[in-house]
């Protein structure tokens, strides 16, 4: 020790937060509780902090009761808190940043009341974790759950990444709706160590005595220990530190904050290679579960209140806990360790395919419920009807698409409204018979649905005087030349250049006459661009030529493929534009040989794959990409996270060590605004994956990346399939004035529409339960607990708003509620000239807030 670290452990009290993270998901061997407690029975000064997955604990009961009831009693039960404190309670200890903010909440839910079935007398207040567990929106959902404090320090377990640093012992993290908790952060002193942890990890006197000079006379460190190590405390009884938990540093140490931390998405640095196929894989299927299930449960509420049916609790906690276990950090820090079953993105495949089976289930279920009545919809009715159900907030007009059988030709069919009017239609075909005529077709349709609630159509055959106007051609594709190929809908002129990869070379917005694409370079619109390694050179879709094929021809929809080869690696997009859709759908596929290597080609030796900070798949500007370029001057982006929306601070998102990492992570969409122009390109993406931006190239998101990625990851070559959906979406305004977040929220709850005989639907054909008058408040999630239907509803403005909500009378007396069902206040209806309609109800909301309303139904 040197005499400079000497004198400064003289002055500096040190503290240290030990404990144990993990569980049967992660690690948590037989016999390893009892090891604890041996230890923890013969070291009183030993303080310990628990973050185990809660279902853990019906585990260790049923295979080692002695110690789960050594557990209880000793641990949590009546003196729990003064050795002992379990920390964030999570379910399955997510990545906040990976997944959507009703996940990030019901993660937190789920989690405590599991831990509080096992341990009633257990306080869960303190959010602290182990990992990068985090999200920018967490203050809010934090407090609205009764925590009382939290930390921002990972300093044992960085391998995903770590937060920004600030030389404070405690502020207030500030999130994105104002609200705030006290926090301990990671000290902006504090450096990085190795490629997975921070100085704060082993608390040496020379760091003590840095911390010193910057103001912290207190800092503390922190290690939660793998279930299963050898139980000790990790950092002996040498007397350099003392053992806390975070309750008492916080609560009885540090005193007041020092200053408040207005907490940006990307004060949060993480890192996944993103691209490698497990990964890519599993974030495609845990947000196509995440969207699904969400939306099963907001059927199933329509079902409970208008036609009566029983909630399928059951069901549905299945489900959201498979989704969670999917979600786990684990699968996502290690989706390619562990083999067969046991590999961890087989499990979280497994593991969303049984959450959207009971979503499935639950939305039939929930559909044939409500087609329960007595009279036909319309006289011209051939006895079959369409039910269009809407899960949002918002009076939706758009198309609805539903396979369906035919007996008729496909020119005869018809669809009708409830006034009697002839809708336009079009027919896909899906399957003939040996004659050629159609026996099956995908029928697509311009529903008008009502918010949260339903609408009812009848099938008919065309009526050539009734229906005479309504086949304008809405959308549709024809060549401009032998190798520039246009798609058109009501909104956009959308033009290709077949000869140079099918590249977007003309993207106008009819209503403004801008055009969003250019066909001079140098780089193009919808590029497909990255490093071969194996040819040691970028590759560029611009210099091959596709083949393309028109899949719809409109009215309603056009559509086109377009097949082609980059190097050796066959690929193929599809675009799609419909009438009145502002999204342009794209989607992407390639078919990579055995060992296709793409992306930077540097490596990492067997002796350094564990502790070199350079890795591959940080550089994602060399990652098989696809290149959105647009605007002359400037660029803002903004990109959305767990109810927020962040702008960021990145001149570029250029990286390629672990020290150095940024933000460049897409949760569901950002927007590239042009602030002198006042317009912008939106991008929407169907999972979580990494983008990159530069001010001397263009904006570019993932697709697949191959290469070598160290630590347990190891060389990952892509192989097989692989594909993405993604679509583009050009603007006039910024990202709040031309409702960016309400789009997303539409494309992740698309119309549902469901078959069923014309005489079974309601004589009533329309209903609704809730109506917003902001169109900018979401309905984030509409679910039964403990007999009340629990309605959230989020801001997805960065202004304070204003809002009615307006609710059918038949779902009760509303109450304001906290996350945990805390009663804040009745809510009372005021007068309004929509009363007629239903309840209304005067709500105001933070920037980014969120609301939980609880109906409280008559019982039945």
């Amino acid at each position: 020790m040197t005499t400079e670290g000497a004198s400064q452990r003289n002055t500096s009290q040190a503290y240290y937060v030990d404990g144990y993270h993990g569980g049967i998901k992660g690690h948590m061997p037989l016999g390893a509780w009892t090891d604890i407690l041996q230890v923890y029975l013969s070291n009183p000064q030993w303080k310990i902090s628990i973050e185990v997955e809660p279902i853990s604990w019906a585990y260790l009961r049923d295979t080692d009761p002695v110690s789960y009831m050594a557990v209880r009693e000793l641990l949590f039960g009546k003196d729990y808190g003064e050795r002992v404190e379990i920390v964030s309670g999570s379910f399955a200890q997510p990545y906040g940043w990976t997944i959507g903010g009703e996940s990030n909440i019901r993660q937190l839910l789920r989690g405590i009341s599991l831990h509080r079935e096992h341990f009633p007398n257990t306080r869960i207040d303190t959010y602290a974790v182990q990992e990068p567990c985090w999200t920018s929106s967490l203050p809010q959902i934090l407090k609205s759950l009764g925590y009382k404090r939290a930390v921002l320090k990972n300093p044992g377990t960085g391998w995903g990444g770590y937060s920004n640093g600030v030389n404070h012992e405690l502020v207030n993290w500030v999130g994105p709706d104002g609200s705030s908790l006290p926090c301990v952060p990671r000290y902006e002193c504090e450096e990085l160590v190795n490629c997975w942890e921070s100085e704060a990890a082993d608390m040496d006197e020379a760091f003590i005595a840095k911390c010193e000079k910057h103001g912290i006379t207190r800092p503390i460190g922190s290690f939660l220990q793998d279930l299963g190590w050898q139980a000790a405390p990790r950092l002996g009884f040498e007397g350099r530190v003392r053992y806390v938990t975070w309750r008492e540093y916080i609560d009885e140490i540090v005193g007041p904050a020092q200053a408040d931390w207005q907490f940006s998405q990307e004060d949060i640095h993480t890192a996944l290679p993103w691209g490698e196929r497990h990964l890519q894989r599993m974030a495609r299927q845990v947000r196509a579960a995440e969207s699904k299930l969400v939306q099963a449960e907001k059927m199933a509420v329509l079902a409970v209140v208008l036609s009566g049916s029983t909630y399928p609790e059951a069901e549905l906690a299945r489900a959201w806990d498979e989704l969670m276990l999917a979600q786990h950090h684990d699968a996502w820090i290690c989706a390619t360790t562990r083999e067969h079953r046991e590999k961890w993105s087989w499990l979280g495949g497994a593991q969303t395919w049984l959450t959207e089976s009971n979503a499935d289930s639950v939305i039939l279920d929930a559909a044939r419920a409500l087609q329960e009545a007595k009279q036909p919809v319309s006289e011209y009715g051939s006895g079959l009807g369409i039910r269009v159900f809407n899960t949002t907030g918002l009076r939706r007009k758009e198309i609805v698409t539903l396979d369906i059988p035919i007996t008729d030709d496909l020119g005869e069919l018809a669809v009708i409204d409830r006034e009697g009017r002839f809708l336009p239609v079009q027919t896909n075909p899906l399957r003939k018979n040996a004659t050629g005529k159609a026996q099956a077709c995908t029928l697509l349709f311009e529903a008008e649905a009502p918010p949260m609630g339903y609408a009812s159509y009848s099938l008919a055959k065309r009526d050539d005087e009734r229906s005479s106007g309504i086949r304008s051609q809405a959308a549709g594709v024809r060549m401009l030349d032998n190798h520039r190929m246009l798609i058109y809908s009501d909104l956009y002129e959308l033009v290709l250049d077949l000869n140079r990869g099918g590249v977007i070379v003309s993207l106008v917005d009819k209503a403004t006459s801008r055009n969003y694409a250019s066909a001079e370079g140098p780089y193009f619109l919808n590029e497909l661009r990255g490093f071969f390694i194996q040819r040691d050179t970028f590759l560029m879709s611009r210099d091959t030529t596709v083949r393309a094929t028109i899949l719809e021809q409109g009215p309603l929809q056009a559509s086109v493929q377009l097949d082609g080869v980059l190097g050796e690696t066959k690929f193929r997009i599809t675009i799609r534009l419909g009438k009145g859709r502002r999204a342009i759908d794209i989607g992407l596929k390639a078919w990579f040989e055995t060992d296709r290597w793409i992306g930077d080609p540097w490596t990492l030796n067997e002796d350094n794959k564990m502790t070199e900070r350079q890795k591959s798949h940080y550089n994602a500007a060399m990652n098989l990409h696809v290149t959105f370029p647009f605007g002359a001057g400037r660029l803002k982006l903004f990109k959305n996270a767990a109810y927020d929306v962040c702008e960021s601070r990145h001149e570029d998102t250029h990286y390629t060590r672990w020290d150095q990492i940024k933000h460049n992570v897409i949760l569901h969409w950002l927007d590239l605004y042009d602030e002198q122009a006042d317009a912008g390109l939106a991008i929407y993406s169907d999972h979580t994956t990494s983008y990159g931006h530069s001010t001397d190239g263009p904006a570019h998101l993932t697709f697949a990346w191959g290469g070598d990625a160290g630590f347990w990851w190891g060389r990952c070559p892509l192989e097989g399939a692989q594909e993405m959906n993604y679509a583009i979406l050009p603007h006039e305004g910024n990202w709040e004035t031309a409702g960016l977040s309400t789009v997303s929220a539409l494309l992740q709850e698309p119309l549902i529409g469901k078959m069923t005989f014309a005489d079974r639907l309601d004589a009533d054909p329309e209903r609704s339960l809730v109506r917003l008058s902001d169109p900018v408040v979401e309905v984030s999630a509409f679910y039964m607990k403990d007999r009340r239907l629990q309605l959230r509803l989020f801001n997805g403005s960065a202004q304070a708003r204003e809002c009615v909500l307006y609710a059918d009378e038949v779902l009760g007396e509303a109450q304001l509620v906290e996350l945990d069902g805390t009663l804040i206040r009745a809510l009372t209806s005021e007068a309004s000239e929509e009363q007629s309609w239903g309840t209304g109800f005067k709500l105001s909301f933070a920037p980014f807030g969120l609301s939980t309303i609880a109906f409280l139904q008559d019982e039945q």
